[in-house]
C-alpha cells in the first residue's frame, strides 16, 4: 500500500513552487500511477501544469510534483516513483542495502507496454522494491550525466513504514531516522504505530451524495 500525505503550512514563507512552472527540481522524474481514468481538464482546472498527454499524461501537481498517468488497473493506483539518478549502480546498492530488491517491472495495461497508452520498462533502468507487492522505485540514468540532478524541494521524504521488532520502545514524538539516496532523496523509516494515528488523523470525510459519503486519505 502506497499513500501521499500533504502537508499545508500556513505560516511557512519559503515558496518552493509557482503554480504552472515546471518542477523545481529533477531528482524525482515522476510519481507513476495507474487509474481507471482521468479528466485533463480538471487536473488543469486545479492548477497542474499539462506537460504531455499522448496516450499517457505527464503533469507537475499544484505542490510541483511530476506525476505520469496511465489509464488502466493497477493493485496500487500509485505503482512507483522514477528515480533520476547520477549513476544508476551505486542508486541500486544503496536501495538494495535498505532490503530492495530487483523486482518484475510493474503495468496496469493487459499488454504490458505493447501499445501507446503505456510505455514499456525504459532502457537501462532498475526497478527494485521491498517485495513483489510493494510500492518500489525507478531507478533512471539522469539524461545530463555532467550535471547533478537538483533535488525537489517540495518532496520531504519517501518514507518506509515498518513494524519494530516485539517489546521495542516507540517514541510517537521522536524524530524519524532519515537517510538520503544518491540522488538527493531522503528516505524516512516511521514505525507502523506512529504512522497509524498520523494516517487516522488526517483522514477526511467528503459527502457525495445525501446520507452518503466517502473516505479519502491523506498520508505517507
Amino acid at each position: 500500500h502506497a499513500s501521499i500525505r500533504i502537508r499545508y503550512d500556513s505560516q511557512g514563507t519559503d515558496l518552493y513552487y509557482r503554480q504552472g512552472d515546471n518542477a523545481p527540481g529533477d531528482n524525482i522524474a515522476y510519481l507513476q500511477v495507474g487509474v481507471p481514468e482521468y479528466r485533463i481538464s480538471q487536473m488543469v482546472k486545479n492548477g497542474g501544469n499539462i506537460l504531455d498527454a499522448y496516450g499517457i499524461v505527464n503533469v507537475v501537481s499544484p505542490s510541483g510534483l511530476p506525476m505520469r498517468g496511465i489509464v488502466g488497473i493497477s493493485p496500487d493506483p500509485m505503482m512507483f516513483v522514477a528515480v533520476n539518478c547520477q549513476d544508476v549502480k551505486a542508486s541500486r546498492q544503496f536501495y538494495e542495502q535498505l532490503g530492495f530488491a530487483e523486482q518484475e517491472y510493474p503495468y496496469c495495461r493487459p499488454n504490458k507496454g505493447m501499445g501507446q497508452f503505456e510505455p514499456v520498462q525504459p532502457k537501462n533502468s532498475v526497478y527494485l522494491a521491498p517485495s513483489k507487492t510493494s510500492m518500489g522505485v525507478l531507478l533512471l540514468q539522469s539524461e545530463k550525466k555532467r550535471r547533478a540532478v537538483k533535488p525537489n524541494a517540495v518532496v520531504q521524504s519517501l518514507n518506509i513504514v515498518y513494524q519494530p521488532s516485539e517489546g521495542a520502545d516507540v517514541d510517537p514524538n521522536a524524530d524519524l531516522l532519515k537517510v538520503v539516496d544518491p540522488s538527493s532523496v531522503s528516505i524516512a523509516f516511521e514505525p507502523y504505530e506512529v504512522f497509524e494515528k498520523k494516517e487516522v488523523s488526517t483522514r477526511v470525510l467528503a459527502k457525495v451524495e445525501p446520507e452518503e459519503f466517502q473516505i479519502a486519505e491523506t498520508a505517507e
